[in-house]
């Protein structure tokens, strides 16, 4: 697991974490369930990271199309919310903006509640922009007491159960943001040198 742990890209960003402790006999049913949909446990979400994929792909062909399409998406959206408020409201406020180092096989977070190691979580990310939904098993491999003041302990977990399209959008996401991050570098150095 190690080899694979180091062929991904990890980067450290702010996304909005949510996670549940699951038992056992929970976390194999959502392996259960995992197979059984081919990875589409949530199938609202996996609906809108494919639109999201096919917006970006669009914006670089038919601008006028793509932004014509995004906003009757976001209205659609929002007409869906108003029908479940509650519901949406109960989503978005389980959700927590953290600090993580993130790969495709797995992430590390600030936690304020120790998690035991060996134990699954149902981990749920949403990326920005895009609002991407990701859903997967995950394992604790470590939790330690945190050195950061924003929170008790530190959670180290790897994937146990991530469809191959949602770690496709992660792997995407994590190039993009990478590449945003070598960016920023390369303009900072850039005016560095410009006040000498």
């Amino acid at each position: 697991m190690n080899d694979e742990r180091r062929r991904y890209f990890r980067i450290d960003e702010n996304l909005r974490v949510s996670y549940r402790l699951l038992g056992e006999a929970e976390a194999a049913a959502f392996s259960e369930q995992a197979s059984k949909d081919h990875g589409g446990i949530n199938y609202a979400a996996n609906f809108d990271n494919r639109i999201q994929t096919l917006l970006d792909a669009c914006r670089i062909q038919a601008p006028l199309a793509a932004e014509l399409i995004d906003l009757v998406n976001k209205k659609l959206n929002f007409v869906i919310q108003q029908m479940d408020i509650d519901a949406g409201l109960m989503q978005r406020v389980a959700y927590t903006l953290k600090q993580v180092n993130v790969s495709a096989c797995g992430m590390a977070f600030p936690c304020d509640e120790s998690l035991p190691v060996g134990r699954h979580i149902q981990l749920d990310l949403l990326l920005s922009p895009g609002e991407l939904h990701i859903v997967a098993l995950a394992e604790v491999v470590a939790c330690s007491p945190a050195e950061e003041a924003e929170s008790a302990y530190f959670v180290r977990v790897n994937f146990a159960n991530i469809s191959d399209n949602d770690q496709e959008l992660l792997i995407q996401h994590i190039v993009k943001g990478q590449s945003n991050q070598l960016k920023r570098q390369r303009l900072e150095s850039e005016q560095a040198l410009d006040k000498e």
